[in-house]
């Protein structure tokens, strides 16, 4: 089987191309342009790799250009309640603008005033979607079936103007200047508004391999515009003014191919000749089929030392269009998106790597086993399968490091071996200074200083108990910490004034308790004039909490509620509250004076 994979995979895969195709559809029509230096490979080949079959429905959405552009104006948008970078907002279920509240819940978009009162219903394409909002105009989507489904709306006529589709999950989006950018992540069969997509550039390579459809909305013209691009699991994304990062973890045919570059004067000459290292599926498929046949070579691939990585892609936008603009790879891991800041000059990864080894599992197939006849017995008896090699990793004692980049991906600076056998739980950049939580038996806080980005360089670390999961800046000097401290939510004020000698001046400790802030920053909100932070929190009754916590010299509980709110909205006269089908609004003194019911 794995011949037969290798050799339809040469017989498919553009081998010599080094160029990216970008599948671009709009008003019907399609056409291909060039960026350099990623191969490109035909999806059924990747089909192929997945184990297992994933059943796409067969969705045929329709999408309209014939709607008028928005109208001139002052254009408003609403944002998300917590986002990284100002100016850019993120995917989220609830948007505010000051005087309207857009909640996506079940299958409806709700218009909230600020009363608050439900004055608009509209539509949602699928369960757990998303919104946003600018110009009049908002788009919503969500998955259905397997696909994902954007409409586009006019808010003041409530009409829908545009419907698009495309295979696969929502991963992640980002909004700035009204273009919308979309990171849906699809198995190996893609289409794109009815239209099947039959071949895509290489990002990463995971296995099974994913692939993802990079999409983007222009709120003024309804202009439509998606990319297809192979790559490994979620990726993170990132965005600053209008260049977009998306982050991908490197996959096993990756590490196959740097081990093989690495330990290549180790192997065998007539090992060296079964291998085709002319990409990473081409080797991963070789090296397969060498185990099939019974030839170890994972004890010498090992010798390499490679360690985990990752890529970050940096496209650049205008309006729908995306243009790949620099590549970068740092050794390490992600954390998450706060662990890639852009500044001036360059941008920063904060990662931790691990070492990779690689093993050899076998499994045994129950379909399509032969029957045979056993001589001299008349049973018929069914005999297995024998069993096929599977390739696996694992990783080993993590270490924790920052990398900087130049715009165009080159690496000029870097400091390694931070906190060896712990893991980055928290970054962010604050200025010229990238604050990263560590952790395994306590929580150090590293300043790490950027200005120099070519020497980078270690300021100072504080260690306390517990580890912080998210920060937050809350002034100037002070960092705010929501993390986990002996089964309970701590809250910490650190004093960063001097990044050398880092304090934590406060803490809060919410015993046996967790907080959705450790999975979504958005269920955080902080407001700088009243000096609130606003938290949610299950406790040991089981039930979600709202608090409130003052932040000043010190952390001070301001109220703690019977709400199960999961976002916050602070404007001049008080909070807007949303929770699962509720909106609630709140003076400053914590009493409730209105409500309404979602549907």
């Amino acid at each position: 089987m794995l011949r037969q994979l290798a050799a339809l995979a040469l017989t498919i895969l553009a081998l010599a191309l080094l160029f990216a195709v970008k599948i671009h559809v709009e008003g019907g029509a399609a056409e291909t342009t060039a960026s350099p230096r990623l191969p490109v490979v035909k999806l059924a080949a990747l089909e192929l790799l997945q184990h297992g079959d994933f059943i796409m429905a067969d969705l045929r959405a329709v999408y309209l250009t014939t709607a008028a552009p928005a109208a001139a104006g002052v254009f408003k948008s609403a944002s998300a309640a917590n986002v990284q970078v100002w100016g850019v907002d993120e995917e989220d279920y609830v948007k505010f603008d000051g005087e309207y509240l857009y909640v996506a819940a079940g299958w409806r978009l709700y218009v909230v005033d600020k009363t608050p009162r439900v004055v608009k219903t509209l539509e949602c394409p699928g369960l757990g979607c998303h919104v946003f909002v600018w110009g009049g105009r908002a788009l919503v989507y969500g998955e259905t079936r397997g696909y994902t489904v954007l409409y586009v709306y006019d808010l003041g006529s409530g009409s829908r103007l545009a419907v698009y589709n495309l295979s696969g999950w929502p991963a992640a989006a980002r909004m700035s200047d009204g273009a919308v950018y979309m990171v849906a992540q699809s198995p190996a069969r893609v289409e794109i508004n009815g239209r099947v997509v039959e071949e895509a550039p290489v990002l990463a390579l995971g296995a099974p391999p994913a692939v993802l459809v990079i999409a983007g909305v222009d709120l003024r013209s309804l202009q439509f515009n998606a990319s297809v691009y192979v790559a490994g699991s979620t990726p993170r994304v990132y965005m600053r003014g209008n260049r977009l990062y998306v982050i991908t973890p490197l996959g096993l045919p990756d590490y196959l191919a740097k081990a093989v570059n690495a330990a290549w004067g180790l192997l065998p000459d007539d090992v060296k000749k079964r291998l085709d290292r002319t990409n990473p599926l081409l080797l991963y498929l070789s090296i397969m089929e060498l185990l099939n046949n019974g030839t170890d070579v994972v004890h010498i691939l090992n010798r390499a030392n490679i360690t985990t990585a990752t890529r970050i892609y940096v496209f650049e936008g205008e309006g729908p269009y995306l243009r790949l603009k620099a590549v970068a790879e740092a050794p390490g891991k992600v954390l998450d998106q706060f662990a890639v800041e852009e500044f001036e000059g360059g941008f920063a990864v904060a990662t931790t790597a691990s070492p990779i080894r690689f093993y050899v599992g076998y499994v045994w197939r129950a379909v399509g086993c032969p029957v045979i006849d056993i001589t001299q017995t008349p049973a018929r008896v069914v005999v297995r399968c024998p069993p096929e090699p599977r390739l696996y990793f694992t990783e080993g004692e993590p270490v924790n490091a920052v990398y900087v980049f130049d715009r165009g991906g080159r690496l000029v600076g870097s400091v390694e071996g931070l906190a060896p056998g712990e893991r980055i739980y928290a970054a962010r950049l604050v200025g010229n200074v990238m604050y990263l939580i560590t952790f395994r038996q306590v929580d150090p806080l590293y300043a790490v200083d950027l200005a120099d980005p070519a020497r980078p360089k270690v300021l100072g670390y504080l260690k306390t108990p517990g580890f912080s999961e998210y920060l937050h800046p809350v002034g100037e000097g002070l960092l705010l910490g929501v993390g986990l401290h002996e089964r309970g939510v701590k809250i910490a004020l650190f004093d960063v004034s001097n990044p050398a000698a880092p304090r934590e001046t406060s803490n809060l400790t919410i015993a046996n308790a967790y907080t959705p802030v450790f999975q979504d920053h958005h269920a955080f909100a902080y407001d700088p004039s009243t000096r609130l932070a606003f938290i949610p929190y299950v406790g040991h009754h089981g039930r979600l909490r709202t608090l409130f916590i003052e932040v000043g010299r010190g952390l001070a509980v301001k109220a703690d509620l019977d709400l199960p709110a999961e976002r916050a909205f602070f404007t001049e006269d008080g909070v807007y509250l949303v929770g699962w089908r509720m909106v609630w609004r709140l003076n400053y003194r914590f009493e409730k004076i209105g409500e309404a019911v979602l549907g």
